[in-house]
């Protein structure tokens, strides 16, 4: 399964003339996609597909999904567990037709809860927590929106975000939000430790750089230290929180 993950994320360089991610920010890094385990891969393409509209590229057992903001990379494998109780708790989209897309996942069995007339959470099979927002002004039926973390030190994780990945960060009336191109950024507070999100339904999340090396080394200089892969061509790194982060390059093409 390991190799599975792996070929993926070599595979993202045939399709970065595609991708929707958005332009870099000051340090360098836009957000690029989230790679999923799913054990009914027919299933998970009525969802992302048919119902909410993604656009699919690749051949099974890998499926990559492109979305406004990032793209979606669909592995034929179970997670070990969902994204409630990991470090990443869930990621979002916005929605021009809040009311359509939810039916449309209420008809595929999808669990929906949490709703009121602005916004709506889904709990996807392999227990992929998907929260959906309404913004009738959206250029696009659907964008990406945000990602959800969880750590015992949310300061501090947002702190590395901050100093490692370019993240900016505002206060909107009560709400603290950090932002990197293609995602609001929350963090929240847990008594206990999270689990890794590493072989989990959510197994990683991937950033996009100009050049992998030269990111690496800017990074290792602010003592963070990447798992290189295939000679270089992409990298790993885990926050402080336990959520892996891929870096590649040529994403930011689209």
């Amino acid at each position: 399964m390991k190799q599975l993950i792996l070929f993926g994320l070599l595979g993202c360089f045939a399709l970065t003339a595609q991708a929707q991610v958005l332009p870099f920010n000051d340090a360098g890094v836009t957000l690029g996609h989230h790679h999923l385990m799913v054990a009914d891969l027919d299933t998970q393409k009525k969802i992302w597909i048919d119902a909410l509209g993604g656009e699919p590229s690749g051949e099974p057992p890998l499926l990559f999904v492109k979305f406004p903001g990032v793209f979606l990379i669909l592995s034929d494998g179970a997670g070990t567990e969902g994204t409630k109780g990991s470090a990443l708790d869930h990621f979002a989209f916005n929605l021009r037709d809040l009311k359509s897309a939810r039916d449309k996942l209420a008809a595929l069995g999808v669990t929906i809860y949490n709703e009121s007339e602005t916004r709506f959470d889904a709990l996807m099979p392999g227990g992929l927590d998907v929260h959906f927002f309404a913004d009738p002004s959206l250029p696009t039926a659907i964008a990406h929106r945000a990602v959800a973390m969880v750590s015992t030190d949310p300061d501090a994780q947002r702190s590395w975000w901050e100093t490692i990945l370019g993240a900016t960060t505002m206060q909107e009336g009560a709400m603290t939000v950090s932002t990197i191109p293609g995602a609001r950024l929350f963090f929240s507070g847990a008594d206990e430790a999270p689990a890794p999100t590493r072989g989990r339904s959510l197994d990683h999340t991937g950033i996009g750089v100009r050049d992998v090396g030269a990111f690496c080394e800017q990074i290792a200089a602010q003592g963070v230290t990447c798992e290189l892969m295939f000679g270089g061509a992409i990298a790993m790194i885990t926050d402080p929180g336990g959520v892996t982060i891929e870096i590649n390059a040529g994403l930011e093409s689209r």
